[in-house]
């Protein structure tokens, strides 16, 4: 009876191990990476995502630039930030980028900023995607990244 007993409790355990690593494909870190702003959570694959470091020199997420830039101007200076720019899909320093405000993309959560190497390359999706202006990182201030938020807007 007690060999029977340790059989079953092998086959539970293995079956338990078997299920938790053949889950998602993420690790745990990536499944649960949320959004240091709104929550939301944040997808490693996702073209919008965005970071940067807290005062602390803890690592920040966030889903959308527009949640990097309110969290910059109402929670603290958000120190290294970087984001996804739109052409190459590659991650740059968010200061060195333009950002395009406006247009007719949308974010995982609406109306957000679309970051653009170079101000030709920004004039040109202001054109293509009937955006509003271009901005340089200075410029998005708090109340244009709190406009961002507004329904309707």
């Amino acid at each position: 009876m007690r060999l029977v007993q340790v059989a079953l409790v092998r086959v539970a355990l293995v079956t338990v191990l078997s299920f938790v690593a053949g889950c998602g494909g993420e690790s745990t870190a990536e499944a649960q990476q949320r959004c240091d702003l709104c929550g939301m959570r944040v997808d490693s694959t996702s073209g919008w995502r965005a970071g940067g470091r807290a005062a602390s020199g803890e690592a920040l997420a966030f889903d959308t630039p527009k949640c990097l830039f309110r969290r910059h101007h109402e929670r603290g200076a958000v120190s290294e930030p970087w984001v996804i720019e739109y052409y190459s899909q590659a991650r740059r320093p968010a200061r060195d980028l333009f950002f395009v405000i406006g247009t007719d993309l949308e974010g995982p959560m609406g109306r957000d900023l679309v970051p653009v190497a170079g101000r030709e390359a920004a004039d040109r999706l202001l054109r293509e995607h009937h955006g509003e202006r271009v901005l340089s990182f200075d410029e998005v201030t708090r109340s244009v990244a709190a406009s961002l938020f507004r329904r309707g807007s």
